[in-house]
């Protein structure tokens, strides 16, 4: 009988299983982190990717239509990438860059990040449950670029 408690005792059969179940949590919330991080990075480089865009066609375009062909050509990029809804976008030609005399124009596009989980999150503390609200990341991508042509 004694034999049969020992063995019992040093068996590690369902070791694993128990182990698993103990990092499964944590594991599963570190690779919901990354998928956020990664869907936040897709969409900051497209409002990059925009506004470069925006920058390049106000740059190359007379001055009477930078304005315009600049805001055309980020909502055109926005479209093609599912992004439109939501952004602002501003395209700004200033004729003296922080006193150089330089004409530049600014093209920015801005958009709220919105989470994956919708909600408030619910919070454990050593006084009782309380719920967290998830701030508002705005993403924003932003150009300069020096122009010539007018």
């Amino acid at each position: 009988m004694k034999v049969n408690r020992i063995r019992f005792v040093r068996d590690t059969r369902g070791q694993s299983l128990v182990e698993f179940a103990l990092i499964l949590p944590m594991m599963l919330a570190v690779m919901f982190m990354i998928t956020e991080f990664g869907r936040a990075l897709y969409m900051y480089n497209v409002l990059a990717s925009a506004a470069r865009a925006g920058a390049r066609a106000a740059v190359v375009s007379g001055s009477g239509a930078a304005i315009t062909n600049g805001k055309f050509a980020m909502q055109d990029l926005l479209t093609k990438a599912n992004m439109y809804s939501g952004v602002t976008l501003t395209v700004v030609i200033d004729n003296n860059y922080n006193g150089s005399g330089v004409k530049v124009v600014t093209a920015t596009a801005t958009k709220p990040f919105n989470w994956a989980l919708s909600g408030p999150l619910a919070v454990n503390t050593n006084s009782g449950a309380a719920t967290v609200d998830k701030k508002t990341l705005t993403l924003q991508g932003q150009a300069i670029m020096k122009t010539e042509t007018f």
